[in-house]
């Protein structure tokens, strides 16, 4: 990757709503040069999809939840298990496998505590392989962005 492909990478990381002549524009290419280097980004799969994002408090999805879990038994079925339920749950938006003492970290949001309840029903207090889990309410947002940093070398 160049640094006109990280420089597309960045404008459309920002806004991908951007019409190929307005980024091209920006880069200073061709309009055909420009479309050939995202289609390239997107074979290549550095450009994975383009989405629009939305206000979780306009949708009263407001309250979010980071919940660390901690599991019993780690072998990789045990955690596909637990993987497969909570990918089919609409709340949990990201989840990821961490280390340290914490196994899996969740990042959902909710509507009220009523749902964050449930959600603890179906997920972790009847999983015998859940050990323990913690949950962190986030009471202000400092930073969120969805873009990742382009190094290009």
């Amino acid at each position: 990757m160049d640094a006109i492909d990280g420089k597309i990478v960045e404008i459309l990381q920002h806004d991908a709503s951007l019409t190929n002549i307005e980024l091209s524009e920006r880069v200073n290419l061709s309009p055909s040069s420009c479309l050939r280097r995202v289609q390239r980004l997107k074979d290549q799969g550095v450009l994975v999809k383009t989405v629009a994002l939305a206000d979780p408090d306009k949708l009263n999805r407001g309250l979010m939840a980071i919940v660390d879990v901690t599991l019993e038994r780690h072998g990789a079925d045990a955690r596909q298990i637990f993987i497969d339920k909570l990918i089919l749950e609409p709340a949990v938006g990201q989840a990821y496998g961490v280390t340290g003492e914490t196994d899996i970290v969740l990042i959902m949001n909710l509507t009220d505590m009523k749902e964050y309840r449930d959600i603890c029903d179906r997920l972790f207090t009847h999983d015998a392989n859940i050990v323990k889990f913690r949950t962190l309410f986030a009471m202000e947002c400092h930073k969120y962005d969805t873009a990742i940093p382009v190094n290009v070398t």
